[in-house]
């Protein structure tokens, strides 16, 4: 009876964990799309992975970065 219990528990103990810690990943590693102005070719999309919090600016080049294109709301980088 032993055996035959932890057949069905183990596996199912396995697919339960597997399941709970695919969701536990943080939103934060994902890339957005973030926004500088060029001076040339005026504001221009970017893929990055800086936030919304923090205390150093994140910056493409030698222009900051914003979250959206009317450059409002600026991104911080990762520390």
């Amino acid at each position: 009876m032993k055996k035959s219990f932890l057949k069905i528990v183990l596996p199912a103990f396995a697919i339960i964990m597997a399941v709970g810690l695919a969701f536990a990943t943080e939103e934060d590693n994902s890339t957005q799309t973030g926004y500088y102005d060029h001076p040339i070719l005026g504001v221009q999309p970017i893929q990055t992975d800086c936030l919304v919090t923090g205390q150093v600016l994140c910056m493409e080049g030698q222009w900051q970065v914003f979250k959206d294109p009317e450059l409002s709301i600026p991104l911080y980088i990762r520390e």
